[in-house]
C-alpha cells in the first residue's frame, strides 16, 4: 500500500475508533471508601478471561443479562488480548446458558458473510479471510484471540446441531462477494434486470483483494465520483425492494444490496472536515444498529455484539458519536431485550496503528510493520478505574442498575476513562464516561496485555 493511500486508510480509523473529547481532571471524590464498600457489596468475582474452563462463575453474568435477545459487550481497546478472550467467554457462556446463536462484530458485512460460510461449511480458511478484510480500519482485529473464537465456533458446529453463527455488523468494506451475491440472485430470478443491475455497481466492486488499500482508494477519489458512487449503489438496492418478491434468498438479497448502499454512502460524506467525519460516524452507528436488529428480527437468533466501547454505549462518550451510538439506537428499537456491556482496565497492553516512523517513545514495534505495542499504567485518582481497582476481587462483573445507593451516585457522574481504539493514547485523550448511565453492567480487569497480532 502506497503512503498516501495508507495515511488514509490510518486516518480513518484514528477518526473512527479513538477519542476526540479530553477530560478534566476531577480528584477523587471524598467518600470514596463508601462507594468502594458499596461496590463491593456487589461485585461478582470473574474468575478468569480464558474461554477455556468452567463457566459457572458467569451465572451471575447471566441473571444480569436476563431475558436480553442481544447482549452489547464493549472493549476498552481495539487490541488488547483480554478483551478478545472475555468475549469469547462470554458468548460460550451464553450459547450453552441463554440459548444465543449469533456472534456479531464491528467488521463489514462482507467479512461477516465469509466468515459465516466457513463457521457453518467450513468453507475457505479463516486467516485468509482475516488477512484479505481484516484490514484499514480493522487491522488491529487480525489476531490470534479473535481466530480462537472463529475457530472454535466452526469446531462447536461440527458436534452440535443448533449452529452458531458469525454476524459482520459493520460497513466499511464493500466485499466481491457481496456483488456476487446480488448479482446472482438477480441472474437468477430476474434476469431481465441483469444488464442494469451491472451498469449501476459498475466500477464499484474493489479493484485488489486487501480491504485496506481498497479503503484507502475509495476515500481518495473526488467526492462527487463518492457521490455517484452512493447513489448508483442505492438505486440498485431500491431496483430489487421494488421487485417485492418473497422467500428467504430474497430477503437475503436485498440485505446484501443494502451493505453495498451502506458503504458507499458512508464513504459520500466529505470526511476532509470534521463535520463530515461526525456525519459519517452518526450514519456508521445507526447503520451498524440497523443490520443488527435486522439479523434477530429475520432469523430469530439471539446475539452477542462486539465493538468498542464507543458504539455499545447507550450515551455519547466521544464527540464522533452523537447523538447516539449504536447501543442507544439498540435500546431505543429493542427496549428491555437489549442489555449493554462495558469493559475498563486498570493497567496494561494494546497494540495501535502508526502511518510511517518509529514506534513512540514507551513503546515497541508489534508483529506486523506499522503496528506498535503500548502500554498504559495504574489510573490516577480521577480515572473511573482508579476506583473500580480498589474493589477487593483483582476482576469482577458489576451490574450496574442495581448497585447500592452510594455507588449509583459516583457511577452517574462523568469521569476521566480510557477509550483506546486504533491510534496511540496519551491521558490528554482521555474522554468522560459515566458508567451508570452507558453500560447496564461494567466488567473490570486489573492488568492486561496487547493481543497477538498475526503475522
Amino acid at each position: 500500500m502506497n503512503t498516501k493511500i495508507r495515511a488514509g486508510v490510518l486516518a480513518l480509523a484514528i477518526a473512527m475508533t479513538t477519542t476526540g473529547t479530553a477530560a478534566s481532571a476531577t480528584a477523587a471524590e471524598p467518600g470514596d471508601a463508601k462507594v468502594v464498600a458499596a461496590l463491593d457489596a456487589v461485585a461478582k468475582p470473574l474468575a478468569s478471561t480464558s474461554p477455556r474452563g468452567g463457566l459457572r462463575d458467569l451465572d451471575a453474568f447471566g441473571a444480569m443479562v436476563g431475558d436480553a435477545t442481544v447482549v452489547g459487550v464493549g472493549e476498552a481497546t481495539h487490541s488488547t488480548a483480554e478483551f478478545y478472550t472475555l468475549n469469547h467467554r462470554l458468548f460460550r457462556y451464553l450459547v450453552t446458558e441463554k440459548g444465543f446463536t449469533t456472534f456479531a462484530r464491528e467488521l463489514s458485512w462482507s467479512t461477516g458473510v465469509r466468515l459465516n460460510d466457513y463457521v457453518l461449511n467450513g468453507a475457505g480458511d479463516p486467516r485468509r479471510i482475516l488477512h484479505d478484510e481484516v484490514k484499514g480500519p480493522y487491522d488491529l482485529f487480525d489476531n490470534q484471540e479473535f481466530l480462537g473464537l472463529i475457530t472454535w465456533m466452526r469446531s462447536y458446529n461440527a458436534t452440535h446441531h443448533d449452529k452458531v453463527q458469525f454476524m459482520g455488523a459493520d460497513l466499511l468494506y464493500p466485499g466481491d462477494v457481496l456483488f456476487d451475491k446480488v448479482l446472482g440472485y438477480v441472474a437468477e430470478h430476474h434476469p431481465d434486470l441483469t444488464p442494469e443491475f451491472t451498469k449501476l455497481y459498475e466500477g464499484l466492486r474493489p479493484t485488489t483483494p486487501n480491504a485496506g488499500a481498497y479503503m484507502g482508494i475509495a476515500l481518495s477519489q473526488p467526492l462527487a465520483t463518492r457521490q455517484d458512487n452512493a447513489r448508483r449503489a442505492t438505486e440498485a438496492l431500491k431496483l430489487l425492494q421494488r421487485q417485492q418478491a418473497g422467500g428467504e434468498d430474497y430477503r437475503w438479497a436485498v440485505q446484501h444490496a443494502r451493505a453495498l448502499s451502506q458503504t458507499f454512502t458512508d464513504f459520500a460524506f466529505d470526511q476532509a472536515t470534521a463535520e463530515g467525519r461526525r456525519q459519517a460516524q452518526e450514519y456508521r452507528d445507526t447503520a451498524l444498529a440497523d443490520n443488527v436488529v435486522w439479523w434477530n428480527r429475520t432469523t430469530g437468533h439471539k446475539i452477542q455484539v462486539s465493538g468498542l466501547n464507543a458504539h455499545i454505549s447507550y450515551t455519547p462518550i466521544d464527540t464522533m458519536f452523537v447523538p447516539s451510538p449504536m447501543g442507544g439506537i439498540l435500546r431505543g428499537r429493542l427496549g428491555d431485550r437489549f442489555v449493554t456491556v462495558g469493559t475498563s482496565f486498570d493497567q496494561g497492553g494494546y497494540n495501535f496503528l502508526i502511518d510511517k516512523g518509529e514506534c513512540p517513545a514507551g513503546s515497541r514495534p508489534a508483529e506486523r510493520p506499522m503496528a506498535c505495542k503500548g502500554s498504559v499504567p495504574a489510573a490516577g485518582a480521577e480515572y473511573n478505574e482508579y476506583v473500580l481497582d480498589q474493589v477487593r476481587h483483582r476482576d469482577f462483573i458489576l451490574d450496574t442498575r442495581t448497585a447500592p445507593r452510594p455507588a449509583r451516585v459516583w457511577l452517574a457522574r462523568a469521569r476521566a476513562t480510557r477509550l483506546i481504539g486504533g491510534g496511540f493514547w496519551s491521558p490528554e485523550q482521555a474522554t468522560e464516561v459515566a458508567l451508570g448511565r452507558s453500560f447496564d453492567v461494567v466488567i473490570h480487569l486489573h492488568k492486561v496485555k496487547a493481543a497477538r497480532l498475526l503475522p
